[in-house]
């Protein structure tokens, strides 16, 4: 049977014990076992081991391993069950390793997926402009449980979802500027906002403050897409260069009185 030799505290982690054992081929080992596991075992010098008792011990220290990996990955940030599962697969630990250091993080409440959903919804509110859906998604992409990640929104008030979306808003108008008409330029950031995670009523909302900047941009559109219409067009005359004209500009959204508006000030002598 294999036999315990000496055992002395481990310096480098705290409440950690290095057991060296003599196995029966006349190999010796150093275990890094807890003092739970030592006191629950009874280990001392001299001790003989059965081959179930050494097994426990093998895997116990080897489950230690993961579980201090586990706790250096922590130390940059909270993850996810599943996040650390990933990791410790990635760092060749088998099955029983992982589990003893995912249940042993879980019972100290340093693994805790509902925490971990709270702290990444705070964070996400507090450094980006990111919708709710859109944090939703992300934390599914985590491996965060569909039944946690869908209370993920309750976190977010929605005078909050409105301030960030307004933000989001302000920075994408450049997308549409002197572009689009008023009805393309809405249907573009609409749908910008819903990537970005806002529910359509939130969208709606802040798409109606800027109702002005819209109407002022789809003016400015109007000019820059008819010279550009007017150039396409310009071996045709007349009537038949005024329809083509027209054509263009109403397929690409604008209103019909503005089209002609800006025609009959922009292209002398055309009968409309």
């Amino acid at each position: 049977m294999a036999i315990i030799t000496r055992i002395r505290t481990n310096e480098k982690e705290r409440g950690f014990f290095s057991v060296d054992v003599a196995e029966e081929d006349g190999s010796e080992k150093s275990l890094n076992i807890h003092e739970d596991v030592l006191v629950r075992e009874e280990l001392r010098k001299g001790l003989e081991l059965t081959p179930e008792q050494l097994g426990r011990l093998h895997s116990e220290a080897s489950g230690v391993l993961a579980y201090n990996a586990a706790l250096r990955y922590l130390s940059y940030r909270m993850h996810s069950v599943f996040e650390m599962k990933q990791y410790l697969e990635k760092k060749e630990f088998g099955e029983p390793q992982i589990n003893y250091a995912v249940q042993r993080l879980k019972n100290e409440k340093l693994l805790d997926d509902e925490v971990f959903a709270a702290s990444f919804v705070r964070t996400r509110i507090q450094t980006s402009t990111k919708g709710p859906q859109l944090i939703y998604r992300e934390l599914l992409q985590a491996g965060v449980p569909q039944e946690i990640a869908s209370r993920s929104e309750d976190l977010f008030p929605l005078e909050d979802q409105v301030e960030h979306a307004r933000k989001y808003l302000a920075k994408q108008t450049s997308s549409v500027k002197n572009k689009k008409s008023k009805v393309e330029a809405r249907l573009v950031l609409a749908r910008l906002l819903m990537q970005r995670g806002y529910a359509r009523e939130i969208s709606d909302q802040v798409l109606s403050e800027i109702t002005e900047f819209l109407e002022e941009n789809e003016k400015n559109a109007l000019a820059h897409q008819a010279e550009k219409a007017m150039q396409k067009y310009k071996k045709f005359s007349g009537r038949e260069f005024a329809q083509k004209v027209k054509n263009y500009l109403y397929h690409k959204g604008y209103p019909l009185d503005a089209i002609n508006l800006f025609l009959s000030e922009r292209i002398h002598g055309i009968n409309e």
